[in-house]
């Protein structure tokens, strides 16, 4: 359970310094990037709360993050690359 409880505040702690490389990045690469891994924090996070609370239905919650993150960070990359997103 200690270990749960650290990997709780160091996840937290994690997503605090992405949000703050989202907002503040020098570059759009670098936000896109760390928009990426934020969505891969906030998923985790769900996950590590899933465990904590033995609650299977926000492991539901965990994967759809983890794929509308996917999605989002190819659809920014693709626009800031081309200009648009589809065909």
């Amino acid at each position: 359970m200690f270990a749960l409880n650290v990997a709780l505040v160091v996840v937290t702690l994690s997503i605090a310094l992405v949000t703050y490389r989202v907002l503040r990045g020098p570059t759009w690469g670098d936000r896109v990037m760390a928009f990426d891994f934020l969505s891969s924090n906030v998923a985790l996070l769900i996950v590590l709360v899933a465990v904590r609370t033995r609650l299977d239905s926000f492991l539901d919650a965990a994967l759809v993050l983890s794929l509308l993150g996917f999605l989002s960070t190819v659809a920014l990359a693709r626009y800031l690359m081309l200009g648009r997103v589809m065909r």
